[in-house]
């Protein structure tokens, strides 16, 4: 049941968002957001869509808030997010990130906290960095992750990005480093708020449980309106999970 509440929130979200948004500045303190629509070349994965909020509290502090539901063979999985940030100044922003995922139809919860912190490194690059922290309800599973990306606004019109996601689970039942690379561009049509985005990742686990490389190809439609916090890209809330649920790990 959590899943498909988590589907509700993020479409009640995105009606909100398309009625506020679209001012610089609501009086919900809404400033922007991002309404994803896309599909995954594997075949255990469906389509989904996710939604990403960015609020300002104060001059310098704000709040990203993000919602994802995604089909899957083995069950839905709904996530909810959100990083809690500050803006010092220019070109930097950094703060606390929470992620509570379910899965449908399983006693399957688990979640992660973490910090993450994005610098402007030059002219329409940005350097992102993470960590966190996680924990599965089913066999205690429980996970350390590092992650680093950037983000470069190539033209006015297209964003190319690239992550890189290492995380360590380490249990008596499972003992294994996840790795995923992630390559993506988005490019506006015609000055519009719709967009067109592809990216393909590949992970891999090595250690005592490994399991060899696996290739995702994932693209769709993006809706963006107003802007993201310090008018830098929003935050990456990585999901180390994904690649265990794909491959029956989880």
């Amino acid at each position: 049941m959590a899943t498909y509440f988590i589907k509700a929130a993020a479409l009640a979200a995105m009606t909100t968002l398309t009625s506020q948004a679209a001012q610089a500045d609501s009086g919900l303190g809404i400033i922007g957001g991002d309404l994803l629509l896309g599909y995954s070349n594997q075949t255990g994965e469906g389509g989904y869509v996710a939604g990403t909020l960015d609020v300002a509290i104060t001059q310098f502090h704000g709040a990203q808030f993000d919602l994802q539901y995604e089909e899957r063979s083995t069950g839905a999985i709904g996530r909810i997010g959100t990083v809690l940030y500050m803006t010092p100044r220019q070109g930097q922003k950094y703060g606390l990130s929470l992620m509570v995922a379910d899965r449908n139809n399983a006693s399957a919860t688990y979640g992660q906290l973490g910090a993450a912190g994005m610098f402007q490194i030059g002219e329409d690059v940005n350097l992102e960095v993470r960590a966190t922290v996680g924990l599965s309800s089913k066999n205690d599973l429980d996970w350390i992750g590092i992650g680093a990306g950037v983000h470069w606004q190539a033209t006015t019109a297209t964003r190319l990005y690239a992550h890189y996601d290492l995380t360590e689970f380490d249990e008596a039942s499972f003992r294994a480093r996840a790795n995923e690379v992630t390559f993506g561009v988005q490019t506006r049509l015609n000055n519009s708020p719709v967009s067109l985005f592809a990216e393909a990742s590949r992970d891999w686990l090595s250690g005592r449980n490994a399991a060899g490389v696996d290739t995702t190809i994932r693209a769709g439609l993006s809706i963006s309106l107003g802007r993201r916090g310090n008018n830098q890209p929003s935050f990456r809330v990585a999901d180390p999970m994904r690649q265990l649920l794909r491959r029956g790990l989880f």
